[in-house]
C-alpha cells in the first residue's frame, strides 16, 4: 500500500510540473464561433496543452460580464468586432474543448486600458467614465494613448486597483477556467505614476520622500496588487493557477516595478512567462542562463516570438529556441502569437512536442 502512495505522489508530481506548451491567442481571433472552432483545431492538432485566450482587450470583454454572480461589479462592455451580442467567446471555448490536456486560462491585460484608437471604445468605457485614473508623467500630464501601446490607468490609485480586482474576480466567479494570465502588470515607464490621486495615495503611506522612497512606493504598488489577486483568486479557487507575462530582463523589470523574481519566491504567484522575444539565440541563452541562478526554473516559461517583420524569420530558428529551453529545464514554452503562427504559415514546420 505505501508503495502505490508513493507512486502516486510521484506521478502527481511530475504531472503538476508537466512541459507546459502554450500559445497566446488574441481577442480578434475569437470573435465569431468558426474563428473560436479554427483556434480550437489548430491547438488540438498541433499538440498545444495550454490556451491563453484574451476576453480582455482594453477595458473591454470577450465574455459576459456577471453573467451569474454580480458579487464583483463588472460594467466593462464587449469588444467592439463581436458582432452578435449574445456571442461569448470564453463561454464557447469552455463548453467545446474536447481536449482534456488542454487547459484554458485566461489573458487579462491588467493596467493598459485604450489602444491607439480611442473611436474603438464603447460608450461609459473607463477611459471616459474616470480621466483621473489615467496615469500620469512627472509634469503630470495625462499619459497620451497614441504613445507606447496605449494608455494605462495608474497603478498607484487606490481606486483604479479595486475597480481592476473587481473585473478579474468577477470573471474568476462565474467561470471554470484553469488558470489567470495577468498581462501589462506593470507601469508603462520609470516616468509615469505622476496622477493626483497617486501623488496623494504616495504622502499618505511615505513619511520619509526621496527618489527611492517613490520607486520603491511605485514597485509595491504592484507587488501588493499581485498579492492581493494571489489570495482572492485562491479563495474562490485553490486549483486556479495565477500567471503573468513578466519582462525577462530584471534591471528592465525593475524600471517598470515589476518585481516579477519576487512574487516567484515569496508564493503569490505560480509561474512567469518570460517575454523573451529576441531572434537572437546567444541573447536569450544569456538571459535563461542568468536567471537559472535564481533557481526558480520550474516556475517560469518561456515565452518566445512567432512572427515576421521586414526581414524573413524562418519557423527553424523558433525550434531552436524550443531546444534551448528544454535543455535549460525551464517549466515550457509559449509562442507569441497565435496570429503570428498563421501569418507566417508556421505551423507546418514548428516542433510543438
Amino acid at each position: 500500500m505505501k508503495k502505490v502512495l508513493v507512486i502516486l505522489i510521484i506521478l502527481i508530481c511530475i504531472s503538476l510540473n508537466a512541459e507546459i506548451r502554450a500559445i497566446w491567442v488574441p481577442i480578434w481571433e475569437i470573435t465569431t464561433p468558426e474563428k473560436a472552432d479554427c483556434v480550437l483545431d489548430d491547438l488540438n492538432k498541433n499538440n498545444v496543452n495550454q490556451l491563453l485566450v484574451q476576453v480582455r482587450y482594453r477595458g473591454d470583454v470577450a465574455y459576459t460580464p456577471n453573467k451569474v454572480s454580480n458579487f464583483y461589479e463588472n460594467k466593462e462592455k464587449q469588444y467592439y468586432a463581436i458582432k452578435d451580442s449574445l456571442f461569448d467567446p470564453l463561454e464557447y471555448f469552455l463548453e467545446n474543448n474536447t481536449n482534456k490536456d488542454l487547459e484554458i486560462h485566461i489573458w487579462f491585460p491588467t493596467f493598459i486600458i485604450t489602444g491607439h484608437n480611442l473611436d474603438n471604445l464603447p460608450p461609459g468605457h473607463v477611459y471616459f467614465a474616470h480621466p483621473e485614473w489615467v496615469t500620469c508623467d512627472f509634469s503630470q500630464e495625462k499619459m497620451n494613448p497614441e504613445s507606447y501601446m496605449g494608455a494605462y490607468l495608474d497603478p498607484g490609485i487606490p481606486q483604479v486597483q479595486e475597480y481592476t480586482k473587481n473585473v478579474i474576480l468577477d470573471i474568476i466567479s462565474n467561470y471554470n477556467v484553469d488558470g489567470i494570465h495577468l498581462d501589462y502588470i506593470r507601469y508603462p515607464d520609470s516616468h509615469y505614476g505622476f496622477s493626483e490621486l497617486a501623488l496623494e495615495a504616495y504622502k499618505r503611506d511615505v513619511k520619509f520622500q526621496d527618489a527611492d522612497a517613490w520607486m520603491q512606493w511605485k514597485e509595491d504598488q504592484i507587488t501588493n496588487f499581485m498579492k492581493d489577486i494571489y489570495s482572492n483568486v485562491k479563495t474562490i479557487s485553490p486549483k486556479i493557477q495565477v500567471t503573468a507575462a513578466v519582462i525577462s530582463n530584471l534591471d528592465e523589470a525593475e524600471r517598470y516595478s515589476q518585481n516579477w523574481i519576487k512574487w516567484l519566491q515569496e508564493g503569490y504567484l505560480d509561474k512567469a512567462y518570460l517575454m523573451e522575444y529576441s531572434t537572437s539565440n546567444s541573447t536569450i541563452e544569456k538571459h535563461l542562463n542568468f536567471l537559472s541562478n535564481y533557481d526558480l526554473n520550474e516556475k517560469i516559461v518561456v515565452g518566445l516570438r512567432c512572427w515576421n517583420t521586414a526581414y524573413k524569420y524562418p519557423a527553424n530558428k523558433i525550434n531552436e529556441k524550443i531546444k534551448l529551453v528544454k535543455k535549460k529545464r525551464f517549466n515550457g514554452f509559449a509562442l507569441f502569437s497565435y496570429t503570428g503562427i498563421r501569418e507566417s504559415e508556421y505551423f507546418k514546420d514548428l516542433k510543438i512536442k
